[in-house]
């Protein structure tokens, strides 16, 4: 999933400071299954505006934010209450704030979430829940166990230990109050010969595009009739919930 966390509540009131009437739509997947989207979130975000004697005409959750299709029919849907307000806050990673100013909805549309990479969910391991992939376009976790070196390590050494690497020594150099990820990566990976090799072809600009580029179509009817029932269907919402 795209993990997402609230951002700064100053830096949240600043953002609302111009508008008083809000709508709010809600992700029912990745935002839901990270606290911030979903009924949880809606709920932390009234909570939020209340206290700051905001009024809220529009609060829903749409089973996925990120496809323009959805949101479309979920703004046609509730198109009476958004005439109401003056800005629609959207609790989504950066896809569904892209996706919901692609509707040219004619309001602002706020984003109060800040995405953190893509995460696990309700992962056993507590090294591999904790390490957020960075979205940095050239992943090595087929050598590093399934651990982000860009997350974990300090340096964000990604391709082999920082210089200052100890195998004597479990705890990180940088920070000591932490273990060092690359022992952690040793003990686990079987990959580890392959760094240096992906360090060289990363470092290449290639031709990157195995499949031909996706043409951008218009809806057709079948992706308006699933969008029209994605945007309301609620009850998936508490399913997808469980998974957190």
């Amino acid at each position: 999933m795209n993990k997402t966390i609230w951002k700064p509540e100053p830096e949240i009131n600043l953002i609302l400071k111009d508008y008083n009437t809000f709508a709010i739509l809600s992700c029912g997947i990745c935002a839901n299954l990270s606290y911030t989207g979903g009924k949880t979130g809606i709920e932390i975000l009234k909570a939020l505006l209340l206290k700051n004697h905001k009024q809220i005409k529009l609060a829903k959750v749409i089973l996925a934010t990120c496809s323009e299709e959805i949101m479309r029919q979920a703004l046609k849907a509730n198109r009476k209450a958004l005439e109401k307000c003056d800005a629609l806050i959207v609790l989504s990673c950066a896809a569904g704030i892209k996706s919901a100013n692609s509707c040219k909805l004619g309001l602002p549309v706020i984003n109060i979430l800040d995405s953190v990479g893509s995460a696990a969910i309700s992962c056993s391991d507590p090294v591999l829940a904790h390490s957020f992939c960075r979205s940095c376009g050239h992943c090595v976790l087929s050598c590093t166990a399934g651990i982000c070196p860009l997350s974990e390590c300090p340096a964000k050494s990604k391709y082999g230990p920082c210089k200052s690497y100890s195998e004597s020594n479990s705890k990180c150099a940088l920070d000591p109050q932490i273990n060092c990820v690359w022992h952690i990566i040793h003990e686990r990976s079987k990959n580890l010969h392959l760094l240096p090799l992906l360090k060289e072809l990363h470092s290449q600009k290639k031709d990157r595009s195995i499949h031909p580029a996706h043409k951008i179509r218009s809806a057709g009817f079948w992706r308006k009739f699933f969008a029209w029932h994605a945007a309301r269907i609620q009850k998936l919402e508490w399913v997808i919930r469980q998974f957190r």
